[in-house]
């Protein structure tokens, strides 16, 4: 198991999606099984997309 912020697991495999995470979304910590070098764009777009919806859930709308 390997802890890694998003921030530095996006840099690492996909640094041109970096600007669609909030600076509060980089600095999540994600857990992954099989470390960092098992890890492909396909994996880390399902990874933000879930990030992106935990911090979706708290902001408010008008």
């Amino acid at each position: 198991m390997h802890q890694i912020s998003l921030g530095h697991l996006v840099q690492h495999v996909s640094p041109d999606w970096l600007h669609l995470l909030t600076d509060m979304e980089r600095t999540k910590h994600v857990v992954l099984r099989n470390g960092v070098e098992n890890v492909n764009e396909k994996d880390v777009m399902e990874i933000m997309e879930a990030v992106i919806a935990e911090f979706g859930k708290e902001t408010l709308h008008h």
